[in-house]
């Protein structure tokens, strides 16, 4: 069985630390495969501050699309992959 959201959250709180915004930077420039993903609600970032290679999924939003039990429909298929690195600002 998959493991849901909720036991993603529990196992990452355990083994996540914060990085500053020039930690994070780097974890970006060295995995080309890590995701960026902005939890704000896309209607409040001024486009001139979003950047293509940035994931808008608001944070209330976010455990709906990277649940893997959710329908298909609802997911968000770039979150399928559990080993990929994700930077969340």
């Amino acid at each position: 069985m998959a493991k849901t959201w909720n036991d993603m959250v529990d196992e990452a709180k355990a083994q996540t630390t914060a990085v500053t915004p020039v930690q994070a930077q780097q974890k970006l420039q060295d995995d080309p495969g890590a995701l960026l993903i902005d939890v704000r609600d896309k209607d409040t970032v001024p486009e001139d501050q979003r950047t293509a290679d940035t994931l808008m999924i608001s944070l209330g939003f976010l455990p709906i699309r990277a649940d893997l039990e959710v329908a298909e429909s609802m997911r968000d298929s770039r979150l399928a992959d559990r080993s990929r690195q994700i930077v969340v600002t």
